[in-house]
């Protein structure tokens, strides 16, 4: 008993506060605010800012001492003793600029110390010190075009000229099923439209239109994506109501947001699936040597940077011109000056280790991880060409990519997920060592690869043997308890986000080592049973037609999505009042806008180039 009471004490102690009722939150100053910035910037040398500051009490004080104990508990809370500020200058602190000079850093950040401290004392009792002036806008800043903006204007000239030109060709010169220059054709819109359109599991292999299924759970695990991304994006700009995001750590509907970034790695399985099980048909025709891993690595390659990097180049150059807005620079512009500077870790697929590019395309890390992975799991089929040596090959991977991340965990004092919390959000992980070390890098995700490879394999060899599933038909209801046991996986997360002292290192380690191959196995386990026939309520669903395109174009998806997002947050002048609707009007509007763009990128760059490389490295290959 005495134990109990103990801990109770030391807890009020700390001074942490788990809690507030609405009257005493509203008694803080508010996180955020913005200054209206369009009729700012119109006044004759109108300045406005974007600046963060600390509150500090310079004595006792009641608020400041709650305002501290709320913001403590980091793992729900945002931290309240640092304020967010939009401030036209020469309005809002006109009182305070005196003889001092806007064009100067030093002259403005006493401006704007004074202009808050006087704000604040007079509301809260409470003083306010600059930390960081993000950036200032001034009236009658141009945004001249540089060499990159008319080189990137001149790639996208030039692509719609070639798809005029192919279109034009392929209508007036070439019967709709008729042979040509294959290079033409490639951008022959009216093609790839049918080519985007076409209904899977059409042809002559029939094991290979048994993977139809892939299109709609590639698609459905975008949107999970997109979902995540919308409440990201919205958290990393100004809220007005941050108690929403605050008390969603509340909601265990919610808590499948929180804990949802699992379902990313379901990319890795049908990667890995599809690449063990299209190489041992690949194997049926033509032997595997080493040959084919160099080969493989640069065809991928070719397949994925050409649209990749048109991507980068939009975000580094025209993205940043396309709008203005207080909050433009920060979720935008920070992320064209990124890009800028990263490129070159991007279209090396290293980027999920050189990570001091935070802001630029930050979703990208799974392109990079899944490259190399890619990498090593086609060096593994190269490598080991039976089965007994492949299994084995398997399981020592699994059981190392499961002590690889206990001991991150474990040495790096880590915590089992991604903490998804207020402040992480606001920093999109930059300072997040879970994040950084444990998420993103290759090697920390080679169990769900793994998984992925197994399952690619297995599936091939039970249909080579013939093997009779029928029979299982009967455990249907394994199938359909897969999607429950999944979700209960990601409910699970819920254990480290407590009112209280951080989870124990040992549960810790063993729930990070095996969290992620438990809910993976869940989909490996899904993607044989829909193969196989197994039941056909989740494979209807899957496999339903529809699917075909919107799979197809997800990879356009991935890479556009987040263009939406931050142009529509970028673009607000006053803070994002966030409500169930709103993210839902915002989820909806990113996949509608997302897929119609990927479906136009798809039809006029990705399968253009695709055709393109596919008709440079077979010259005798007609169309």
């Amino acid at each position: 008993m005495w134990k109990l009471v103990l801990v109770s004490l030391v807890g009020q102690c700390a001074g942490v506060i788990y809690n507030l009722n609405e009257s005493d939150y509203n008694r803080m100053p508010a996180l955020y605010a913005l200054d209206p910035f369009d009729a700012c910037l119109l006044e004759p040398g109108g300045t406005y800012c974007l600046v963060d500051a600390d509150l500090h009490s310079g004595g006792k004080s009641d608020l400041m001492r709650m305002i501290r104990g709320y913001s403590e508990h980091t793992i729900k809370h945002f931290n309240h003793t640092q304020i967010h500020r939009g401030l036209c200058v020469t309005k809002t602190c006109k009182d305070f600029i005196h003889n001092r000079r806007l064009n100067e850093t030093a002259d403005l950040e006493v401006i704007l110390e004074a202009c808050l401290n006087s704000s604040i004392w007079r509301d809260y009792k409470l003083h306010a010190t600059v930390n960081k002036i993000q950036y200032c806008n001034r009236e009658g800043d141009d945004k001249e075009l540089d060499t990159s903006d008319y080189v990137v204007a001149a790639v996208y000239l030039l692509l719609i000229v070639c798809n005029v030109a192919g279109s034009l060709y392929d209508v007036y010169l070439c019967e709709i099923d008729g042979k040509g220059n294959p290079f033409l054709l490639a951008f022959s819109i009216r093609r790839n439209w049918r080519k985007l359109t076409a209904p899977a599991g059409v042809g002559p292999d029939p094991r290979l239109n048994r993977l139809k299924l892939f299109n709609g759970l590639r698609t459905m695990t975008m949107v999970c994506v997109f979902f995540s991304h919308s409440v990201l994006i919205m958290s990393y700009s100004y809220v007005d109501n941050p108690i929403y995001i605050e008390k969603s750590y509340e909601d265990p509907f919610k808590q499948i947001l929180f804990n949802g970034s699992l379902v990313t790695h379901t990319f890795f399985v049908m990667s890995s699936f599809l690449l063990a099980y299209n190489l041992q048909i690949h194997s049926e025709r033509d032997s595997l040597t080493w040959c084919q891993w160099p080969k493989g690595v640069l065809l991928r390659w070719l397949r994925l940077t050409p649209t990749y990097a048109l991507v980068l180049a939009t975000i580094s150059t025209w993205m940043r011109r396309l709008g203005s807005g207080p909050l433009w620079g920060l979720v935008v512009g920070a992320e064209a000056e990124a890009c800028r500077q990263y490129w070159w870790a991007h279209v090396l697929y290293i980027n999920n280790y050189v990570y001091e590019d935070a802001h630029c395309a930050p979703q990208a890390w799974y392109l990079a991880a899944d490259t190399q992975l890619f990498c090593l799991g086609l060096f593994v089929c190269v490598v080991f060409r039976s089965a007994p040596r492949r299994a084995a090959a398997l399981i020592f991977m699994l059981l190392l990519s499961m002590l690889i991340t206990a001991a991150h965990t474990y040495w790096q004092g880590l915590d089992a997920v991604v903490i998804q919390s207020p402040e992480k959000y606001r920093n999109l992980y930059a300072t997040d060592d879970t994040f950084r070390l444990l998420y993103i890098r290759g090697h920390t995700n080679l169990s769900t690869y793994t998984l992925g490879l197994a399952g690619g394999f297995l599936t091939y060899y039970w249909q080579q043997e013939g093997k009779d599933m029928s029979r299982f038909k009967k455990y249907r209801w394994i199938v359909w308890l897969l999607f429950p046991l999944a979700v209960g996986v990601i409910l699970s997360g819920g254990l480290f986000y407590p009112d209280g002292p951080r989870a124990a290192a040992p549960l810790r380690v063993l729930y990070a080592a095996l969290y992620k191959p438990v809910f993976q196995t869940c989909v490996v386990l899904f993607i044989i049973s829909c193969v196989f026939k197994l039941e056909g309520v989740y494979r209807g669903i899957v496999e339903w037609r529809g699917w075909a395109w919107s799979g197809r174009a997800s990879y356009g998806a991935f890479l556009l999505h987040t263009l939406f997002q931050r142009g529509l947050i970028g673009g607000v002048t006053a803070p994002v009042h966030m409500t169930d609707y709103y993210v839902l009007m915002v989820l909806s509007a990113s996949i509608f806008l997302s897929f119609l763009g990927a479906g136009i990128f798809w039809v006029c760059v990705e399968a253009p180039i695709a055709a393109v490389t596919k008709a440079a490295l077979t010259p005798n290959r007609k169309a």
